[in-house]
């Protein structure tokens, strides 16, 4: 076997150095250090014969973030008293007169029709 000492000389940092990336630096310093072993191809043919990673289906992605965030939001809920709760909504609802409903209805209209405005304004790639 040589010496490979004899083989390694210094590297001295260039431009081209920095424009390499970190990949292919370490591949050449690897391949100086140690005999590349050739495989043939034998590593791209396991990788091809491999099963093809499966999609999940929107709804499943879906349900996956939606079940949690409800456990968590009755998690939660379950701490409160919801005898409290419905006292305090129901003496809120009580205090509104009719112009303070019409203005609570207003909005959730117009922020109803500015979200589907988006969401069509969106799938439409207007956005």
């Amino acid at each position: 076997m040589m010496n490979q000492e004899s083989n390694i000389e210094p590297q001295i940092a260039d431009t081209n150095m920095a424009e390499d990336s970190f990949d292919s630096f370490l591949r050449r310093q690897l391949q100086q250090s140690q005999p590349y072993v050739m495989d043939d191809n034998f590593s791209a043919q396991v990788m091809a014969k491999l099963p093809a990673r499966k999609k999940l289906s929107p709804l499943q992605e879906r349900l996956i973030i939606a079940l949690p965030v409800v456990i968590i939001t009755l998690l939660i809920l379950s701490q409160f008293s919801l005898l409290a709760i419905a006292i305090n909504v129901w003496t809120w609802l009580v205090a509104l007169n009719l112009g303070s409903l019409l203005k609570i209805g207003l909005a959730t209209i117009l922020l109803a029709i500015s979200t589907a405005s988006y969401w069509v304004a969106k799938q439409s790639r207007l956005i």
